[in-house]
Formats: C-alpha cells, sequence, structure tokens
C-alpha cells in the first residue's frame, strides 16, 4: 500500500476514535487514546534520548502543510474537550517526531 494512503487510513482512524471519544463520550476510548498518545511520546523521547525505540518511526510522506493541520485540530478538539493533558502529551509527541525529523535529515 502506497505511505501515503498508510497514513490517511491511520490518521482517520485516529480521528474516528477522537469523535467517539469526544462527540459520544465512550469513556474507554479516552483512555485508550491517552494510552496510545502516551506510549508515542515514551517512543520519541527514548528515540531522542538514544535508547532503544519500541518500533520503528516513520515520518508521514504527507507535506508538512496537511500534517500541522490535522495536529492543530486534533489539538484544538482535546482542549475543547477538556483532556488537557492528553493534549500536552500530543504536542510534546508531535514536537519529537519533528527534532527526529530534523535530526534524521541533518545526517548525511
Amino acid at each position: 500500500m502506497d505511505r501515503r494512503i498508510d497514513w490517511i487510513m491511520w490518521q482517520g482512524g485516529f480521528a474516528a476514535a477522537l469523535y467517539v471519544g469526544i462527540v459520544e463520550e465512550v469513556d474507554w476510548v479516552h483512555y485508550a487514546l491517552a494510552a496510545f498518545i502516551c506510549w508515542t511520546l515514551i517512543s520519541y523521547a527514548s528515540t531522542l534520548l538514544n535508547w532503544i525505540a519500541p518500533r520503528r518511526i516513520e515520518f508521514p510522506p504527507v507535506p508538512q502543510a496537511a500534517v500541522m493541520a490535522f495536529d492543530l485540530g486534533v489539538l484544538a478538539s482535546m482542549f475543547l474537550a477538556h483532556w488537557y493533558w492528553t493534549a500536552f502529551a500530543y504536542a510534546a509527541a508531535c514536537g519529537c517526531l519533528a527534532l527526529l525529523h530534523a535530526r534524521t535529515a541533518s545526517k548525511p
């Protein structure tokens, strides 16, 4: 499968889970999303600190503007739903991913 379609499918599933957690107010989805976001943050942070990553980190094959627009939409929806700690973890994970991307782009 094309990496762009794979990114769209993953982000679409994440957005659907976010919708179910926020709009439909299904509590267990909120906890599952928070656990997934925290796991992603730990994965990216451990890679930044030169620890062994639990999985291979791939960068999105789509334009940065599209990634940023999606991330800002996710953060806005989390803040509006009063999921402050989850939004903070998501923003930190996005920041770690940007640092990883800059680190790998600077290597020859």
